[in-house]
């Protein structure tokens, strides 16, 4: 940890730079999120159960 602290120093990172990357990065996660994962879980959690009602009608024939 301390070899990458003292390469932020060295690089002469501000700390403005450092936050607008940290903001970019949690809107980034929070983009995928909207965009990826919130799509495809209600898209399996829809077959999910379209599946399991055919599968418990199917058995009561």
């Amino acid at each position: 940890m301390f070899q990458i602290s003292n390469l932020l120093l060295v690089a002469d990172v501000s700390a403005k730079v450092a936050n607008n990357s940290a903001v970019g990065m949690i809107g980034s996660f929070i983009a995928a999120a909207l965009l990826i994962v919130i799509p495809a879980t209600a898209f399996l959690i829809f077959v999910s159960q379209k599946d399991s009602f055919d599968r418990t009608s199917t058995g009561r024939r």
